[in-house]
């Protein structure tokens, strides 16, 4: 169950889909008022491109590393842009050494009033999560949890706010992952989340483009490599 570690695919190109997606979701949702997110699968949260878990897969090679080595023929969208620029944020100039996962994309986006629960079970992974946060500083705004994450999250719908966003992306190690996450989309998210036409407009008002194919996209502890 525990044989997952992100720490060898961080970066990779799913991780620039996501993460450029998540990016602009909380630019969207960050504009009004408190919003509480969650992350059911934080996973340890930072993570280095140039560790021996990188090196070994080399999936970042394929991934962001590939999109920042590319000269595009025409400037690449706000919300790509923006996500390159967020991930330099942790690096020095063109020296891509770390690579911040969901949970610290998320905190850099969120306010004062904003809060922010991850879940994590794998035992290294957590311990390396919880230092990895605690440089942030973020107090109370920033809750931990050694759980499951599907159940976790039910006691927390819907939020006082009434505003929330979840990120659900497990392993999927375990076969039936893929059911419990369309349970909780279906079950526990879309009743209690109302959906609006708000979501259509998302996309195209974030400059995403309808396909990101990589055509047009042209070790040491705590970061990710205990």
């Amino acid at each position: 169950m525990f044989s997952y570690r992100h720490a060898f695919h961080a970066g990779n190109h799913a991780d620039v889909l996501k993460h450029t997606v998540l990016l602009a979701v909380l630019r969207h949702m960050t504009q009004k008022d408190a919003l509480n997110v969650f992350d059911t699968h934080a996973g340890a949260g930072l993570y280095r491109l140039d560790g021996d878990y990188a090196k070994t897969s080399a999936e970042a090679a394929e991934g962001f590393l590939k999109l920042v080595a590319t000269q595009p023929k025409e400037p690449y969208a706000p919300a790509l842009k923006d996500y390159i620029d967020m991930v330099a944020g942790f690096n020095t100039t063109n020296h891509w050494s770390v690579y911040p996962g969901s949970p610290f994309i998320i905190q850099s986006l969120l306010s004062g009033r904003d809060k922010l629960k991850l879940w994590e079970m794998h035992p290294t992974d957590i311990k390396t999560l919880t230092s990895n946060i605690a440089q942030l500083e973020a107090g109370r705004q920033v809750a931990i949890l050694r759980e499951d994450g599907f159940e976790g999250l039910k006691k927390f719908l819907p939020p006082p706010s009434r505003r929330a966003l979840v990120l659900c992306d497990p392993s999927y190690e375990v076969k039936h992952d893929y059911a419990r996450v369309v349970a909780m989309v279906v079950v526990d998210v879309l009743e209690v989340v109302s959906i609006d036409q708000q979501q259509a407009q998302l996309m195209p008002a974030a400059g995403l483009p309808h396909q990101l194919g990589f055509e047009h996209l042209h070790e040491a502890a705590p970061v990710g490599q205990a």
